[in-house]
């Protein structure tokens, strides 16, 4: 390791004992950048020159020591310091340690304990900086690859915005009406939908699929997907039972390729159901006799009127997940009168955990709610909706897309 490329600067405030530390020094193969007799010219000396190590003695010529000389250098620069010095009392190694040294030699100095000490610390200084250069490394790529990976949750949440349908859209044909959408996470599996049907027939209503986040994300376009497929494959005059139905059965043949299993010819333990599902509420209505059906999975509807909630509970089952022939789903009918105003929301809300005690919202309290923001305008009742769910929720962590849609007719 010792070459004329290794520098090092020696701090010595004896004269006989600097000649005699240089002299040991070159015949080592070490190159002496400097010698300096107190601290002073020593924490100057390398800001300037950056010598590769230091052979630094405690007591010096001038107001600071080789201790406080090292405190100086080492808060700045990362330079490996070996004490040498004569005096060993306990004190001193104290403070000495403070500073975090590579070595510790005792004088009058032994040319075969001065290279081992200068060998050690510079393997030392060398291992430190190939950690640091692999800790930097890594810190870049993660740097990176995060960067790419916030991208791709941008373009996804872009797509995803793409293909499920606008608000915009869905306020400009019930334009006293909200969305209140809050992911989870940047990307989320709840969502609103609605189809026109004609020109005064339409649906609509909340989806709740498995997971949040990307998987979240990717099982709301497949649902979007066959919500469209079952629209324009089931005969005209078909309720929304029949859509659930529907869909039902096409989520249930949904299966995945486990790259981990299934390796053998003939084996197809790598292919598994994807357990694909989702609950939700949905209603159809013609917005010129105001009658409205609806089917709710696991959901469901609310009528706000005269400061009364009307519920309509959903069927007990989710659509895909876990097919089996005790499903059931229903559809009911009511007439909607002008001033009602129609609820339909996902547990994401009435699930989170907060408040004093740290218990979920529940549905009761959800349903207060309602009723107590129920006299505001769509577009204020929302807010009022965020705000209380903001309060609840306060630093716990939001557990669950939140989703929740407001009519008003």
């Amino acid at each position: 390791m010792a070459s004329k490329t290794t520098k090092v600067l020696v701090v010595e405030d004896e004269p006989g004992m600097a000649f005699l530390l240089n002299r040991l020094l070159e015949k080592l193969g070490y190159s002496v950048l400097a010698t300096v007799d107190s601290g002073e010219e020593a924490v100057e000396l390398v800001s300037k020159t950056k010598p590769d190590i230091i052979l630094m003695d405690i007591y010096l010529a001038g107001k600071m020591n080789g201790i406080q000389a090292a405190e100086l250098i080492l808060a700045k620069e990362h330079i490996p310091v070996i004490y040498a010095t004569s005096d060993t009392d306990e004190q001193t190694l104290q403070n000495a340690k403070s500073t975090y040294p590579l070595g510790y030699i005792v004088k009058p100095y032994d040319k075969n304990v001065l290279k081992s000490t200068i060998e050690v610390a510079l393997s030392i200084k060398e291992v430190e900086h190939r950690k640091n250069e692999e800790l930097r490394m890594a810190y870049d790529t993660i740097t990176y690859q995060t960067g790419e990976l916030m991208e791709s949750f941008k373009s996804a949440k872009e797509i995803q915005k793409a293909i499920l349908p606008s608000e915009s859209d869905f306020q400009r044909i019930f334009p006293n009406s909200f969305v209140l959408n809050r992911p989870k996470e940047s990307l989320g599996g709840d969502f609103f939908w609605y189809k026109k049907l004609s020109s005064e027939e339409y649906i609509f209503g909340v989806i709740d699929c498995t997971g949040h986040g990307v998987p979240g994300a990717l099982m709301s376009i497949l649902v979007n997907y066959q919500l469209s497929k079952g629209l324009g494959e089931l005969p005209k005059g078909s309720h929304i039972s029949d859509l659930y139905n529907f869909i039902d059965k096409n989520l249930s043949d949904v299966y995945w390729e486990d790259d981990f299993a299934g390796f053998s010819e003939g084996d197809d333990s790598g292919i598994k159901n994807l357990n694909a599902g989702f609950d939700s509420g949905l209603c159809y209505i013609n917005t010129t006799t105001h009658l409205l059906s609806y089917s709710g999975a696991k959901r469901p509807l609310w009528v706000l009127r005269n400061n009364e909630i009307i519920e309509i509970q959903g069927s007990r089952a989710s659509v895909g997940l876990y097919s089996h022939d005790g499903k059931a789903f229903k559809d009911d009918n009511i007439q909607i009168l002008n001033g009602d105003r129609l609820f339909l929301f996902s547990d994401g809300f009435t699930d989170q955990i907060g408040g004093s005690n740290q218990k979920r919202y529940l549905t009761r309290n959800f349903k207060s709610l309602i009723l107590r923001t129920g006299h505001l305008p769509p577009a204020e009742q929302r807010i009022a909706l965020i705000q209380e769910f903001q309060q609840w929720k306060g630093l716990t962590e939001q557990m669950d897309d939140v989703l929740v849609l407001g009519i008003e007719f």
